[in-house]
């Protein structure tokens, strides 16, 4: 299983719910000068991660709490898209977060937080990952994480928010209508561990979370551009049924997609509003 910098793992419990049969192991893992707790919950079968999580803000469960499932039954994606995940192939998981400290209009500080450490894990095991806006993590063409995020506002500050993951490991096989899916077996031609692989990220992920909560956003804000699918150059978009060229040349403060097109007209685009253009 491997020692993670100042990670001590310790496996305390195997519990069983009479009420829905669903398993879990519960793990705690201890560090130095934490921001976030890092209890992990792994559960043999659940219908959603995010659903756990849910349930949990509402009992009012730690900061940092993981819900992990070897089995996903009702995964689900962006654009209500359901999430194909092999039974124990991959990661899918949901995170717990209370970060009170971002105002609303820098809620998109999340997703640059888990996109850019999960490319960070990405390019420790030598792939080439970058993050297709607004957050899917790509390697080449092809999908290799999904990741989905719902925040609870208060006021004008993010009161809640649950991280959801869906991380593919170990899967060769996708039998769903996903266009362009991707494995780290499939790219490295080997299985890994899931267990070492989510403790690198978590770790990963706390060290931009603590950025944040330190109010220090240049070195994330940094590497996200420079993690950006198709940063490049021009590339072919779709809008409101045309098709145009464009490169990327920012990210709004709120997460909007900042394109300049070939005429030299900068256009600004929202979460559903645009589409790239792959393959075909």
């Amino acid at each position: 299983m491997g020692v993670i910098e100042d990670f001590m793992l310790s496996l305390i419990y195997l519990y069983i719910f009479a009420h829905n049969k669903i398993k879990y192991k519960m793990i705690t893992i201890k560090k130095s000068k934490e921001k976030i707790d890092c209890k992990i919950l792994w559960y043999s079968e659940t219908e959603s991660t995010n659903d756990l999580a849910h349930s949990a803000i509402d009992s009012n469960e730690s900061n940092g709490t993981v819900f992990v499932a070897d089995n996903q039954t009702k995964g689900r994606g962006q654009r209500s898209n359901t999430w194909e995940s092999e039974p124990s192939k991959n990661l899918t998981f949901s995170i717990i977060l209370y970060p009170d400290f971002l105002k609303v209009e820098e809620q998109f500080l999340l997703s640059k937080a888990i996109s850019v450490a999960t490319v960070d894990l990405l390019k420790e095991y030598g792939l080439p990952a970058k993050i297709k806006w607004p957050n899917d993590i790509y390697v080449g063409d092809k999908k290799i994480t999904g990741i989905l995020i719902e925040n609870n506002i208060i006021g004008n500050r993010v009161a809640s928010s649950i991280v959801g993951v869906g991380l593919n490991v170990n899967q060769r096989i996708f039998v769903s209508d996903a266009p362009n899916p991707t494995s780290i077996a499939i790219e490295l031609d080997k299985e890994f561990d899931r267990k070492t692989l989510l403790e690198r990220l978590l770790l990963l992920f706390e060290q931009r979370y603590k950025s944040l909560a330190e109010n220090d956003y240049r070195g994330l804000e940094k590497d996200y551009f420079s993690y950006l699918y198709r940063n490049d150059g021009f590339y072919s978009y779709t809008s409101g049924g045309s098709k145009f060229d464009a490169k990327i040349i920012g990210i709004s403060n709120i997460g909007e997609l900042l394109l300049e097109t070939e005429s030299g007209e900068q256009r600004k685009f929202g979460f559903k509003e645009i589409a790239f253009v792959i393959g075909k």
